[in-house]
């Protein structure tokens, strides 16, 4: 119990220490922000070891006579590794990437705070829990989309804020029917809908939850607030799109699914045979609309609203081998798209670039971080010897054993897509006359450098050896299977 309340207060204290400290000087800033960011990391790795040793870990209490409860099983013990480590290299990153930028104290308070709520989600045992960081991550990360302060950025925060709050609204309302149902919100001891079988107005139910949750999961036509949050900074919107808001969304729906319904239950529905079609639509439907965008982080951004969908794909197929391509997936895919979204920010912080069309000669200026860049572009492809050839490989066999052979054109379609997503830009980097000076000096492009050329390598290091994450994945799909 000490363990999960320390990784759930570390990062919120050192949030809360920052934003009290008004004239403290960056390297202390930095200093904080670094320690308590690695001690919620290592305490959140201690509460996911013990949760894969069957261990139960719980913190629980009332709110207006309600119960909450935080108690990770598995799949939350998953999503906090992935949010506990990438935090960490997000927070590395963002000391070169903020060095000399305006309000980092108020950037560093909510960078720590959010991270504590994200966590908040990923260990919920309920769900009321569940809904109160839900929402609350909404709040913590909004000062960070608009941290510019510019007028695109504060129309894409009132974007954010409306698409999330209208998203929370059915997602409460699903709530209450779910509480009127069983007096019960919590996840443990199998799903909470399983035992009173198939009743009136559940398929709409599902549908509310789904929708509510698939705003963050940015579910076509409901993500249209993410490309616009492509203003706020580039650590910011590493986060947004591959472990923070977008996750929640998606680990929200997973949760659903298993711990809601059930399997079982939602393959009795009409809506969730419906849903494997809505992912595949939203999978082409993304990576078609972002090979068509010439600003890079734009591109990055339509281009997570289809590798979401894959993770939703697999939950979707209700088959333990597509459960276990889609948490292959959380995982994989998240070590990519942080690589690429740091890529990004290191070519416009030292070129001035931001478009796809300006990258002729940059690979020469910035050899190691397109180099990088281009590891985690075959990744989105699906190749071997990249972590998510297996993601996708699960993803595709799940599609298969129950009979939709269908989603395996539509993943085999997609990666033909991506390569030409991102191949033309990586071979466009290094065209143009060699010997350019080197941009990658300076401790600033090296605090950048680093995390995202060991990300690239953890990628590569897991697609080689995917036993590494296997018994994470094993763990989750045990639980529900």
């Amino acid at each position: 119990m000490t363990d999960l309340a320390l990784a759930l207060l570390s990062g919120a204290v050192g949030g809360i220490l920052i934003g009290l400290t008004p004239r403290a000087g960056n390297r202390l800033r930095n200093i904080v922000a670094l320690v308590f960011s690695a001690a919620s990391t290592v305490f959140s790795w201690r509460v996911a070891g013990a949760v894969f040793a069957g261990r139960t870990i719980r913190i629980s209490g009332e709110i207006a006579g309600l119960a909450w409860s935080l108690q990770p099983d598995p799949l939350g013990a998953v999503f906090g590794l992935i949010v506990s480590t990438l935090w960490l290299f997000a927070g590395v990153y963002s000391f070169g990437y903020m060095a000399g930028e305006h309000k980092q104290r108020t950037y560093y308070t909510y960078f720590l705070l959010a991270f504590s709520v994200t966590l908040g989600v990923a260990f919920s045992g309920n769900l009321l829990a569940l809904y109160l960081f839900y929402e609350l991550l909404t709040f913590a990360t909004y000062p960070l989309v608009i941290h510019e302060r510019t007028s695109e950025a504060m129309k894409a925060g009132a974007k954010y804020i409306i698409y999330s709050l209208s998203g929370a609204g059915a997602i409460l309302i699903a709530i209450i029917i779910v509480y009127s149902w069983t007096g019960n919100l919590e996840f443990a001891g199998g799903p909470l809908l399983a035992g009173g079988g198939l009743r009136p107005g559940l398929g709409w139910v599902l549908a509310l939850f789904v929708a509510g949750f698939g705003v963050k999961a940015a579910i076509m036509p409901l993500h249209r607030w993410l490309p616009a949050a492509m203003c706020a900074p580039t650590p910011v919107s590493a986060l947004l799109h591959a472990v923070a808001v977008v996750y929640s969304g998606v680990y929200g729906i997973l949760r659903v699914i298993y711990s809601v319904f059930g399997h079982e239950l939602t393959g009795q529905l009409h809506v969730g045979r419906i849903l494997p079609w809505v992912a595949a639509f939203t999978i082409l439907a993304g990576v078609i609309i972002a090979t068509q965008q010439d600003e890079l982080k734009r591109r990055l951004a339509y281009h997570t609203v289809s590798q979401l969908s894959y993770i939703l794909l697999g939950a979707f197929t209700l088959h333990p081998w597509g459960l276990a391509g889609a948490i292959c997936h959380m995982i994989s895919y998240s070590t990519l798209k942080v690589t690429l979204f740091f890529g990004a920010g290191i070519i416009a912080k030292r070129t001035g670039k931001v478009r796809v069309s300006e990258m002729s000669g940059v690979g020469w200026q910035l050899p190691r971080t397109m180099a990088a860049f281009g590891v985690a572009s075959l990744g989105m492809i699906g190749m071997l010897p990249l972590n998510t050839f297996w993601s996708k490989y699960y993803l595709m066999r799940g599609g298969v054993a129950t009979g939709k052979w269908q989603l395996a054109l539509v993943l085999i379609t997609s990666g033909l897509i991506n390569a030409f997503c991102f191949i033309p830009t990586v071979v466009a980097a290094f065209a143009g006359e060699r010997g350019q000076p080197t941009l990658e000096t300076g401790s600033g492009t090296s605090l950048m450098l680093a995390p995202m050329l060991l990300l690239a390598g953890i990628a590569l290091l897991t697609g080689l050896w995917p036993g590494l994450v296997w018994p994470g994945v094993d763990a989750v799909v045990d639980w529900f299977f």
